[in-house]
């Protein structure tokens, strides 16, 4: 049941996307990309976020963020193989530094901008997606404006919780806005403030406080400065969430 709600909260605010109608191959997701996943991986639930690099070639290469059942992993290099058929499905092997290799089927779709992921392992129950990075500043100052977020998961009693909001980043580093959370159910609405670090390579951290408690996320930008994919690095934490600019 936790994992189905797991599941459940990471389709929110995902839309229907069309498979581009032109042949696909190994160069039409060459370039850099944020992903998320979750799930359940041998009875633990599991969230990833992180970067990743196609050379058009079959190569991947980057980094993420792993929480498995609260355990935190932040910044894990990676490696991995590709191959995108003309019908624009296709696979990868992905192998994060010190953790197995996972193998996934994947779709490109909305014209090359977007891969539908599911882990093809047996035992695991995981799936996402990755959103190409676009044309990105990827500094604090280019980030900025009002934004809309959602998410959820599991906090450290693996009690669910799924929250969303608006925040506003004024382009220095700080950001300030509003949230409704529920947390097993208990409803809870508010004022957040906070800052936020964007690195050159369109990764970053942020410091969110809400009802007097501290949240850490790391997060990869995607889709032209325009929108986030983020994790919580808070220990025992099972927690993604997705902005996107209004």
């Amino acid at each position: 049941m936790k994992s189905q709600l797991f599941v459940a909260v990471l389709v929110v605010g995902l839309v229907m996307s069309a498979v581009p109608s032109s042949a696909c191959s190994n160069t039409t997701i060459q370039g850099s990309w944020g992903f998320l996943l979750a799930g359940a991986n041998s009875n633990k639930l599991t969230a990833v976020v992180g970067q990743i690099t196609a050379d058009g070639k079959g190569g991947l290469t980057g980094s993420e963020t792993i929480s498995s059942n609260g355990v935190i992993s932040p910044d894990v290099a990676l490696t991995g193989t590709y191959s995108i058929t003309t019908a624009c499905t296709g696979m990868a092997t992905i192998t994060p530094s010190g953790f197995p290799a996972a193998k996934y089927n994947l779709t490109v779709v909305s014209t090359g901008k977007q891969i539908e992921m599911v882990d093809t392992a047996t035992g695991s129950t995981e799936f996402g997606y990755a959103l190409a990075r676009g044309t990105s500043t990827c500094t604090d100052a280019a980030v900025k404006g009002t934004f809309g977020f959602e998410g959820g998961g599991f906090n450290s009693s693996l009690v669910p919780k799924a929250f969303a909001g608006q925040v506003k980043l004024d382009g220095a580093g700080n950001l300030t806005g509003t949230e409704t959370a529920s947390v097993g159910g208990t409803i809870a609405s508010g004022p957040i403030s906070g800052t936020y670090s964007v690195n050159s390579d369109c990764t970053g951290s942020v410091s969110v406080t809400f009802k007097t408690k501290k949240f850490i996320n790391n997060f990869v930008i995607v889709n032209g400065d325009k929108s986030a994919l983020e994790i919580s690095t808070d220990s025992g934490d099972i927690t993604t969430t997705t902005v996107a600019k209004q």
